[in-house]
Formats: C-alpha cells, sequence, structure tokens
C-alpha cells in the first residue's frame, strides 16, 4: 500500500534527478532514519532497477548532505522509510511505503510450515470478537497457537513486524 506519488513525471530523464531534488525530503525523513528505494523498470530507456533506485537515492541523500551535512543510511533489509519506484515507458512514480512488508510475510516461527491458520487472518478473527484484551483470551481450536499468539500480540498493542 502506498500513500500516492510524490512525483509523477511524464518525461524521465535517465541522467536527471532535478525534479526529485524539488522534494522536501526533511518532511518524510531525517538523517536519523535508514531508507531503501525498491524499483521496478520496465519499457524504458531505463533498463536497469538498481540504477534507476540509486538515482533515487543519491537525490534524496545529496540533498540532506547540502542542507545539513549528513544523510540517512541505507537498509535494504528494515528500512525505517521506504520508497518504491515504478519506472513504466518512461514515466515515473515515486510513492512512500507506508503499511511496511505485507502482513502475510510477518510470521514469527523460523521454520515456514503450512499452517492450518494464517496469521493475519488470525489476527483479524480475533479483531472481529470485540476482544482487546481486557478478559482472558480462550482459544476453541487448541492448535498451533496461533489465535493466541496474535491475542497477546492485541493486548500488547504491539503492531505487526
Amino acid at each position: 500500500m502506498s500513500c500516492g506519488p510524490f512525483w509523477k513525471r511524464p518525461s524521465f530523464r535517465p541522467r536527471s534527478s532535478t525534479t526529485l531534488s524539488e522534494i522536501d525530503w526533511s518532511r518524510y525523513l531525517t538523517p536519523e532514519h535508514t531508507l531503501a528505494v525498491d524499483s521496478n523498470v520496465r519499457d524504458s530507456r531505463i533498463t536497469h532497477s538498481k540504477y534507476a533506485a540509486l538515482k533515487v537515492k543519491d537525490a534524496i541523500c545529496d540533498q540532506f548532505i547540502a542542507k545539513c551535512g549528513k544523510r540517512p543510511s541505507v537498509d535494504v533489509d528494515r528500512p525505517m522509510i521506504g520508497l518504491n519506484l515504478h519506472v513504466y515507458q518512461d514515466q515515473a512514480v515515486l510513492s512512500l511505503e507506508s503499511s511496511g512488508e505485507s502482513l502475510h510475510k510477518r510470521g514469527y516461527r523460523p521454520i515456514l510450515t503450512r499452517a492450518p491458520l494464517n496469521e493475519a487472518l488470525a489476527a483479524a478473527l480475533v479483531l472481529m470478537t470485540g476482544w482487546r484484551g481486557e478478559s482472558p483470551f480462550v482459544d476453541p481450536l487448541c492448535g498451533s497457537g496461533t489465535l493466541c499468539i496474535e491475542a497477546a500480540w492485541i493486548a500488547l498493542r504491539r503492531h505487526p513486524d
């Protein structure tokens, strides 16, 4: 889920990041944040998605260096701020990742097995009951504990990772 495009340009010039530098990136992150740019490139003069992502990252970091002498670090595994760049037929859309990794990938079990109940579905079922942690929780299924784990996270007010 994205919160909408920051930047949409009908004619993307591969060697230019001037349009990106017009965005005040300090509204979205600080030099203390980590960031990552994920990109998809198709049917464009830019043929390498990593190159496109690198140009976006460079434009953002250059702005911070020019303004305050420090820049955000890059963390491709668990960035604090994620950006998605989609380039199609020389048109680019850059979006802020607002929801983190897909909920179906948030599993807390280190070994992926076929579970009878998906974690996201279990959380939704607990939330649908109206239970918020003020009373004891009973798991009538007594399976692998997915409902109990999700209920515990809800009671602790812990957001999904």
